[in-house]
């Protein structure tokens, strides 16, 4: 539900992996429980996960 939102600011993700690592758990959970709205989060990345170079090869 919220895998592209959250995992695409991640070096490690490739589309179609269907693992959840504990940093996706803990977003997911803030974000069901209202604690952060999907914005926030695709704020955050955008600031603090810079695009490495796997996801500039992945383009």
């Amino acid at each position: 539900m919220y895998r592209k939102l959250i995992c695409s600011a991640c070096d490690f993700y490739r589309p179609g992996d269907d693992l959840e690592c504990a940093a996706y758990k803990v977003l997911v959970y803030f974000i069901e429980k209202g604690k952060l709205t999907a914005e926030e989060v695709e704020f955050a990345a955008s600031q603090a996960c810079r695009q490495g170079i796997a996801q500039e090869i992945r383009g």
